[in-house]
């Protein structure tokens, strides 16, 4: 069975573009001869052992990454539309604008008094969670930047291929001494998604700062401006899940 997972040492890191499942890193043990060197996330991808199969899950791979960024690419468009008033409340309406115009309405209730105590209660929960949740995304992108990526390759969880990507982009990789040579190019493809994937993670964090600004212009209140990112967050993140599903 294939496995595409991302083990991100940033608690509650968001998922990124592409077949990817998040799992939790392992603690970090300390030994008192030397400090350990600050991991980054490692990407690691486990293929069936029937070689023609492998490939077949790796350009799939490939094609749902392409479908997200595509998916990603309409957010700005789409939050310029529904600030414009392109778009109003029904059954309809697809899941990240409804989304995003709840969100505003309870907070713009609670705001003005309008609301119950338990609608402002729901509301405050909401802005939390989003506001977590845009800050856990926002501290995986900065360990994104800072630290190195390590890229696997497996066959039935049998390590054939192990790549560390630096900060400046170079790649050093290591392949199992019994290597074959189609294991070198399953695993420069594992590699190339998994670059992909990690390039799509960044846009996606650029996305979400213009998207703000947009967002931005849709309160009439200053916190309306603070609520901004984690708003325009939940929406990008929103679409993305929906493409997911649909994929």
């Amino acid at each position: 069975m294939a496995i595409f997972e991302v083990i991100d040492p940033v608690l509650g890191a968001t998922t990124p573009p592409g077949p990817w499942v998040m799992r939790p890193a392992p603690p970090v043990s300390f030994s008192v001869a030397a400090a350990p060197e600050e991991a980054g996330p490692v990407w690691r991808v486990n293929l069936p052992a029937d070689l023609q199969a492998a490939q077949v899950v790796l350009d799939d791979a490939g094609r749902s990454l392409h479908a997200q960024e595509v998916a990603l690419s309409s957010a700005t468009a789409r939050l310029q539309r529904l600030a414009r008033g392109g778009a109003s409340f029904s059954t309809r309406m697809p899941a990240p604008e409804a989304e995003l115009l709840g969100l505003m309405m309870e907070a713009r209730a609670a705001e003005s008094g309008a609301a119950s105590f338990g609608l402002r209660e729901s509301a405050m929960a909401g802005w939390q969670e989003a506001e977590e949740r845009f800050q856990a995304f926002a501290n995986q992108i900065q360990t994104t930047l800072t630290t190195y990526a390590v890229v696997e390759t497996t066959i039935e969880q049998v390590l054939i291929g192990r790549s560390r990507v630096d900060l400046s982009g170079g790649i050093q990789s290591l392949f199992r001494d019994d290597f074959q040579p189609d294991e070198i190019e399953l695993h420069r493809k594992t590699l190339s998604v998994a670059l992909a994937s990690r390039a799509a993670l960044l846009r996606t964090f650029i996305t979400v700062l213009r998207g703000a600004t947009i967002v931005a212009t849709m309160f009439s209140s200053p916190v309306g401006a603070i609520s901004a990112l984690p708003a325009a967050w939940k929406f990008v993140d929103q679409l993305l899940d929906d493409m997911r599903a649909t994929a």
